[in-house]
């Protein structure tokens, strides 16, 4: 079976994509943020994939978002632990990483004739708003880092800057906030047709673990499935209480010896474990946690192998059966000889 597995999710499943703009609100689609939203329900999203690093202090998380947008503006808020800097990243990490977890080729040499000739593959004044604590543009987005509030100050913020959510969704925010956590407004401020990947972005905050969240999602309607790349000393495993109800494909654990790309070193930060995880989540109401990442308990790598046959034919036969019908004949004139011997 392959590594690769439809990713719905935009920009990062902890974010919740929503609708920039006066009317209704469509749906669009759904993904493990919560569901993309459109004013005119033509934002739909093609992929999603995240890279994380976190040296024990401060956390990176790299996202790439493909995409069909015909117009209607979109946006997303990503919680963080902390806040949030926000700058542009490059697609040469991705194309690197894609050639690094590539899956092994091994050629096997078929001497029957086997049918199978395929590969394996913390609180504030009610009404409070948040703080603004800085605002870039990146290309086609306009991200916005904000830090406390309430979720009552926190939701005419979004209103007031045209950002709007359906209440569901909204209401997801409240945990994050009463913990103190503070969040990254990103939206689309082109309105020509787009089709295909936008520029990755790079957040990085203060952490004192290793986290992807995750709980926004729980507003989500369908399910969903989510798509990551982790540097860490060892390879990763998931730790929340989630897991129970979700699964976590391993597709890649290896060490990486040597990474060419800027963005990445800069990520890896000398922990040059790799694991690559792809992330299903059947029922997204269920989800109560972030995903809690942490050393395994062995660094067994992991590896995709695609095994390509090749038939060993004598004569337009299997080599095999040839070979073996040969040694039988060879064996029979022996045994004739001896017993011929014997007898005189």
């Amino acid at each position: 079976m392959g590594k690769r597995y439809a990713i719905r999710s935009l920009f990062v499943t902890a974010g919740v994509v929503l609708a920039a703009g006066v009317g209704a609100v469509v749906p669009a689609g759904a993904c493990a943020c919560g569901g993309v939203v459109s004013g005119d329900g033509s934002a739909r999203v093609d992929s999603e994939t995240a890279v994380l690093g976190w040296d024990g202090r401060r956390e990176t998380i790299l996202m790439r978002l493909g995409m069909r947008f015909d117009g209607a503006d979109a946006a997303l808020i990503v919680p963080t632990p902390t806040p949030a800097t926000v700058t542009a990243a490059t697609a040469a990490s991705f194309t690197e990483l894609s050639r690094l977890t590539a899956p092994e080729r091994v050629t096997e040499y078929d001497w029957f004739g086997s049918d199978s000739r395929s590969g394996e593959t913390s609180g504030a004044a009610p009404g409070s708003g948040p703080e603004v604590l800085g605002q870039v543009q990146l290309g086609p987005l306009e991200a916005t880092t904000l830090r406390g509030g309430d979720l009552t100050g926190v939701r005419e913020w979004l209103s007031a800057n045209d950002y709007q959510l359906r209440p569901e969704v909204s209401a997801t925010l409240d945990p994050y906030l009463r913990e103190g956590w503070s969040f990254v407004a990103m939206r689309l401020t082109s309105a020509k047709p787009l089709s295909g990947a936008l520029d990755p972005v790079r957040l990085t905050f203060d952490s004192d673990r290793l986290v992807y969240p995750m709980r926004m999602s729980a507003a989500a309607t369908t399910p969903q499935s989510v798509h990551l790349y982790v540097f860490s000393d060892h390879r990763i495993t998931r730790t929340d209480p989630d897991t129970a109800t979700q699964y976590t494909v391993t597709d890649f654990a290896s060490p990486i010896t040597e990474l060419t790309d800027p963005d990445l070193k800069s990520l890896a930060a000398g922990k040059n474990y790799l694991t690559e995880l792809t992330i299903g989540i059947p029922d997204p109401a269920a989800i109560t946690s972030d995903f809690l990442l942490a050393p395994a308990a062995a660094d067994t790598p992991v590896r995709e192998r695609v095994i390509t046959k090749e038939y060993v034919e004598i004569l337009g036969f299997p080599a095999g059966y040839v070979l073996i019908v040969v040694g039988l004949s060879l064996l029979a004139v022996i045994a004739g000889a001896v017993v011929r011997s014997s007898r005189r």
